[in-house]
């Protein structure tokens, strides 16, 4: 097994690991089902993954590893900006990104795995701030969330008063206790690692939680039909994953 890894100082913040399966049965058996290296990208959203000390590592990022090691599959995986992972998915340029919610608007272009991690959508009030979300106060107050995510549009699309575009936790939370903003949507464990890294405790914002949705790869549909039985292969090796 050999593992590289590669950062590049550009623009955009680029980390690559390559594993590259080199014993001869477990490559025999995914070659039916998959290309000689899978191309996957994703953003760096800890803890779901991150680059950290000088690896990759996270709750996603642990678990797309195990199921693709299980398969005995090579891969590639490069952290980079989100926009950035999702167009390059949709472009053909790379087969798949993660960790993901299911959409409308990336169902046209990918197909999402089976379930890798949870997602729970939490509403984060600034001090002074009534913790519930009316009809009234979607006008009247100032929202946001990471800008460019799901949850950033989702928030446009429903009619809230979208303001800022923070680029990460660490800015929305400081935009939060600032003041700046009124509301802030994120997932919980991510906003839970932004408190840790401010040194603030966890219960510092009153919050409520909005849904739970359930999140997994999307591999695009053009490569899913030149590898058929890739899917059905990687969603066997998720179950084989769990916990």
């Amino acid at each position: 097994m050999l593992k590289q890894f590669i950062l590049s100082k550009h623009h955009i913040r680029v980390v690559t690991l390559s594993i590259l399966c080199v014993t001869g049965s477990a490559f025999a058996e995914t070659a039916s089902v998959g290309p000689a290296r899978l191309l996957l990208t994703t953003q760096n959203w800890p803890p779901y993954q991150e680059y950290k000390n000088g690896t990759m590592q996270g709750i996603a990022l642990d678990r797309v590893k195990c199921a693709l090691s299980k398969m005995g599959q090579p891969y590639q995986i490069t952290m980079t900006k989100w926009s950035e992972a999702q167009l390059k998915v949709h472009s053909g340029n790379q087969h798949g990104f993660f960790v993901a919610t299911q959409t409308k608007e990336r169902d046209e272009y990918a197909t999402l795995s089976l379930p890798i991690a949870e997602q729970k959508l939490e509403w984060y009030f600034a001090p002074g701030i009534e913790p519930n979300v009316t009809e009234l106060s979607k006008i009247n107050l100032k929202f946001s969330a990471k800008f460019g995510s799901n949850k950033w549009f989702w928030l446009k699309r429903h009619g809230f008063n979208v303001v800022k575009q923070p680029r990460n936790a660490k800015v929305l939370l400081k935009l939060l206790k600032d003041r700046d903003i009124d509301v802030a949507l994120e997932d919980e464990l991510v906003f839970n690692e932004a408190l840790k890294q401010a040194s603030l405790p966890l219960d510092y914002f009153k919050h409520k939680v909005l849904k739970t949705e359930n999140m997994g790869v999307y591999f695009s549909k053009r490569f899913l039909e030149k590898y058929p039985g890739f899917l059905k292969s990687f969603n066997a090796a998720i179950l084989k994953c769990e916990g």
